[in-house]
């Protein structure tokens, strides 16, 4: 096969240019110089020796960490998109740490004060210099307001956010030409996971977000006694220096509870996490052991919210019908809502991406008899079997899986014998009843069982009413009989009835396919309101009442 040349680049900056020189140079000692050539910016410095063969994925998550911290971020970011990396390199990756070490105290005051145009006494009684945690982004202090409430000040990094900005244009460049080179890569389409990365990035940058993020999440919690959100502290709040109220618990992975606590706590976790999800469309998305503490008193309390996710109405429904169809053990049904969460290219075999989902759930039941019931292990063969199929998911739903996935995780190291597939079994009958259901009453509900009943009833005699009509028709007899009783023409009866019947059924046409486009927020929108769905039911609305008012003069109603 023959070598591609180098790739011509056209370098920007000289930091860039620096940036460019130190990604060769740590490629080069990862055994990859050859890549860093045929990108066209050099690939010097020797293969670092190692006493121990290290995969690829092993010198890949060493070298993003020696890049710093927007590398580090990509690298968590292409271990959460288990539908468009292979397992391996997914698990590698998952064990990238953004700790750092702190940045001096004296910088961490100079930025509150700089930030918030107040001198430090002015804001807090008391102020730690001793950090007690410290990331690639920030680092946290302790600190305590006049009126004695104890608050925990998160501040930047210093040049953190100049740093991630000229990260991301190198990041830019790098994904540009490696795909230029390797058609495999290409296929991953690495610019727009660039391109998530440098959002995300720069929300998590944004401490006022965060601080409106966590809020939002306290709002839609706020009829919950069992969860608590620490409150956030405006005039101490900007950008660069978020300020909220300690929360004197423990980490979830610490909890020193009795195991039926543990169980009940599980238990809770899981509902307030398909709550979020499939009520509000709005989960954290980083739910591991460190974001979730237990207070004393009981509650649950989340921490940082950098990354809130937020799904659609449509994926919402296409997630609630693929736990559904899971549950019923129907492959077609699954498929459906798995391609409803993403997009696949042309040459998807839908029949054979069903009959590989059918073989997934036989063997996922079977692993349940065991006592191994675990939703998080069907969604990533679910994942698998979409990346072989290059079904590509869509980005929220990859982040929910992820974020799924780290809380399934927490609560079985709170309870080993948590089954969540129990957990969404139990769930599973509010959540029909708030997505079918969401305003009936005990008299609504009633009546809805009467008909269910009466249709049940029907349903049991359809047989024998069956048998009937065929013995009719094996005998040569008629099904139905018409007497024609009044006067006229029986042909211009029928021509008025026919007439009749088609007029309701474009009618009811037209009031179907506006309520499907009203339920899936289809088109265009006015004041959130789909405008077709609106117009659909003006134009059936008026035609009714003109059928009605002709109906009314000529006698015939």
């Amino acid at each position: 096969m023959n070598e591609r040349p180098p790739v011509q680049t056209q370098l920007g900056s000289t930091s860039e240019l620096s940036r460019l020189g130190t990604i060769a140079r740590i490629a080069a000692e990862k055994g990859w110089g050859h890549y860093a050539e045929r990108l066209g910016f050099g690939g010097h410095g020797e293969p670092e020796e190692s006493t121990s063969p290290k995969t690829d994925a092993c010198r890949l998550r060493e070298a993003l960490e020696e890049l710093g911290p927007a590398f580090v971020k990509f690298g968590q970011m292409m271990a959460g998109r288990t539908d468009l990396f292979p397992e391996s390199l997914v698990a590698e990756l998952s064990k990238l740490n953004d700790a750092a070490t702190p940045f001096p105290s004296e910088e961490a005051r100079r930025i509150v004060e700089e930030e918030t145009g107040r001198p430090i006494r002015a804001l807090y009684a008391s102020f730690d210099d001793e950090p007690m945690a410290a990331a690639s982004m920030a680092q946290v202090h302790c600190a305590t307001l006049h009126d004695g409430t104890p608050v925990i000040v998160k501040v930047q990094r210093p040049g953190i956010a100049e740093t991630v900005e000229a990260d991301i244009a190198v990041l830019r460049r790098v994904a540009r030409l490696l795909g230029s080179v390797m058609p495999s890569v290409r296929m991953l389409n690495l610019p727009d996971l660039v391109e998530e990365l440098a959002e995300t990035l720069r929300g998590e940058l944004d401490f006022e977000r965060e601080g409106h993020n966590a809020e939002r999440f306290a709002e839609l919690n706020r009829e919950d006694e069992r969860v608590y959100v620490p409150a956030i502290f405006w005039e101490a709040t900007t950008q660069r220096v978020l300020t909220m109220s300690h929360s004197p618990g423990h980490r979830m992975d610490a909890s020193t509870t009795a195991p039926a606590g543990n169980a009940e706590i599980a238990s809770i976790l899981m509902g307030l996490f398909l709550r979020h999800v499939f009520e509000h469309g709005v989960f954290h998305a980083d739910p591991h052991p460190g974001n979730v503490f237990l207070l004393p008193d009981g509650r649950v309390c989340f921490h940082d919210f950098g990354a809130l996710g937020e799904l659609s109405p449509q994926v919402r429904e296409s997630l609630r019908e693929l736990f559904l169809g899971v549950m019923a053990r129907d492959a077609g049904w699954v498929a459906s809502a798995y391609l409803g969460m993403g997009g696949a290219t042309a040459e998807l075999d839908r029949a054979k991406f069903t009959a590989d989902l059918s073989t997934a759930l036989d063997g996922y039941y079977r692993e349940s008899s065991l006592g191994r019931q675990s939703l998080s292990a069907i969604l990533h063969e679910f994942v698998r079997l979409g990346r072989r199929h290059r079904v590509r998911l869509l980005r929220e739903t990859a982040l929910l899986i992820r974020a799924f996935s780290e809380f399934e995780s927490l609560l079985h190291g709170l309870d080993p014998q948590f089954s969540s597939l129990d957990a969404f079994r139990a769930y599973s009958v509010q959540l029909l009843k708030h997505a079918f259901l969401p305003e009936l009453g005990v008299a609504q509900l009633a009546q809805l069982y009467r008909f269910v009943s009466a249709a049940r009833g029907v349903a049991g005699d359809a047989p024998i009413t069956l048998h009937r009509l065929m013995g009719r028709l094996e005998r040569g007899e008629p099904l139905f009989e018409i007497r024609h009783q009044s006067g006229g023409s029986l042909e211009r009866h029928l021509l008025h009835a026919s007439n009749r019947l088609a007029f309701a059924l474009i009618i009811a046409s037209i009031v179907v396919a506006s309520a499907i486009i009203i339920a899936a927020h289809a088109g265009p929108h006015w004041n959130d309101l789909p405008v077709l769905g609106i117009v659909g039911f003006v134009v059936a609305g008026a035609l009714g009442v003109a059928w009605a008012v002709l109906a009314l003069r000529s006698g015939k109603l």
